[in-house]
């Protein structure tokens, strides 16, 4: 009895987490994709199409290597190495698969792009790298800890709400807006760029 009960509990347990394996430097360097658009810091935010308020926080940065942070999410993808929270390689097409993969017709994805140097994107980049792995429901905060030391984003108060960091991101001067909106309903194909 007593062995079918730690059997039962270690299952339990085990089911409750993550599989993860970070990935090595070599797959990294591997993956390493360098994007022609100019250096940005890019606010991905997953809205409730309800509500209109934001469900979870996310950062593209676009550097000397284009990644994505995606602090406490459930995104994977086997192409694409991860260490910690950060994803590597993200080419147009794993960028396209992350939005459609948050999508849906329930939730839009916003994002702010914020025109940034090289240097910026690059610290923002070292930042989040230096995070680690975040405790699910923080992903606000470990995005705004990891921008606040960096100006543009120095106004960028430190939030547990997505919804806040979002309104602070709509105050950044020069920031850009843009909308992914499922319009196929169960299917996951159709995509538009267009405004709520």
């Amino acid at each position: 009895m007593f062995r079918a009960s730690v059997v039962i509990l270690a299952t339990l347990l085990v089911s409750g987490c993550e599989m993860y394996r970070a990935a090595e430097p070599q797959q990294i360097e591997s993956a390493r994709y360098v994007s022609d658009a100019p250096p940005s810091v890019t606010l991905m935010s997953m809205v409730n199409s309800r509500t209109n308020r934001s469900a979870h926080s996310a950062l593209l940065i676009n550097g000397s290597e284009q990644v994505i942070y995606d602090p406490a999410g459930t995104f994977q993808h086997p192409d694409l190495p991860r260490r910690g929270d950060v994803h590597y390689g993200i080419t147009p097409r794993f960028l396209d698969y992350y939005e459609r993969y948050h999508a849906r017709f329930s939730y839009y994805v916003h994002t702010q792009t914020v025109p940034v140097s090289l240097s910026t994107a690059n610290q923002v980049l070292a930042n989040v790298e230096a995070r680690g792995r975040t405790p699910k429901m923080f992903c606000a905060e470990a995005v705004t800890a990891s921008l606040k030391p960096v100006p543009p984003f120095t106004d960028v108060g430190i939030t547990l709400f997505p919804e806040g960091v979002r309104e602070d991101f709509a105050k950044i001067a020069g920031v850009e807006n843009g909308y992914v909106r499922e319009v196929d309903v169960g299917k996951n194909k159709v995509w538009e760029q267009k405004a709520p």
